[in-house]
């Protein structure tokens, strides 16, 4: 399946994965491109076919990830916490793709708070999610040498965290938004998959909106919008045309482009709520 893992990772297949992770790069790889119901399918039955634990916990992430980005972060919660729970410590493994899934759901947390109000949540899982990123352990024992490995069990949720730390800094209104966005920027410059570096440079285009530099936020959101299109990567696009909506000088076509998107990923299965948060 090394089409899946390049779709989904930007990356060969890796050396060592566990039991299911080709399952779970299809899953990912679904996901990216806005097959929202085929991967939510996918994730029921590779949670039913005995794959690693690590792996059906990052897969159940990716799932919470699907179900946040429709604006259903209190329901993304259930799959996030259940991720948690396969890869908790008190099961005592402790291998690199344990500690990826762990870091996952802790991020899938940190940012399903951002979307029901619950800062202090985020704060909270944000900090054990750099814990673990930053532990001896993490830097020594179990280090993988294959670099497609490297990236999806260390580079991979390193950048996820600095997204939400970026966001959580746009959720409150601190003036270091930017400075955070540009730190993910500077993780994801040499990140092998497009889709990643593209949604890092999406968080960039928030970051410059909200500091008030509108000509650059639009620069570069058309940019990763027109990318995306490219690419095929309908729900960053969908995000992308969102923000143009309302911060170029002349969105409208922008807006256009969103609902027709927006018609697509809710046809393909994304379950958007019809108020944030729910």
């Amino acid at each position: 399946m090394s089409t899946e893992w390049q779709e989904a990772f930007g990356t060969p297949a890796p050396t060592g994965a566990p039991a299911g992770a080709d399952a779970w790069a299809r899953i990912v790889a679904l996901g990216g491109s806005g097959r929202a119901a085929a991967a939510r399918t996918a994730v029921t039955r590779l949670g039913a076919g005995g794959a690693d634990p690590a792996v059906i916990a990052l897969a159940l992430a990716t799932r919470g990830s699907l179900t946040r980005q429709a604006g259903r972060h209190r329901t993304a919660r259930i799959d996030d916490g259940a991720a948690l729970a396969r890869v908790s410590p008190a099961g005592g493994a402790d291998d690199r793709w344990t500690r990826a899934a762990r870091v996952d759901a802790l991020i899938g947390l940190a940012a399903d708070g951002l979307g029901i109000g619950d800062l202090t949540g985020t704060r909270r899982f944000l900090e054990c999610a750099e814990e673990i990123l930053d532990a001896p352990a993490a830097a020594s024992v179990g280090r993988p040498t294959d670099p497609a490995a490297a990236w999806i069990t260390e580079g991979r949720p390193a950048l996820r965290a600095g997204w939400v730390r970026a966001e959580l800094a746009l959720y409150t209104a601190d003036p270091a938004a930017l400075a955070h966005a540009d730190a993910a920027a500077a993780l994801a410059a040499e990140a092998p998959s497009e889709r990643h570096r593209l949604k890092t440079a999406l968080i960039g285009a928030a970051a410059r909106a909200a500091a008030g530099d509108l000509p650059a936020a639009e620069a570069c959101a058309r940019d990763v919008a027109d990318r995306c299109r490219q690419a095929g990567l309908a729900p960053l696009e969908w995000a992308a045309r969102s923000l143009l909506a309302g911060v170029a000088e002349n969105g409208s076509d922008d807006a256009i482009r969103a609902d027709v998107l927006h018609g697509t990923l809710v046809a393909n299965g994304m379950p958007f709520a019809p108020l944030a948060g729910e």
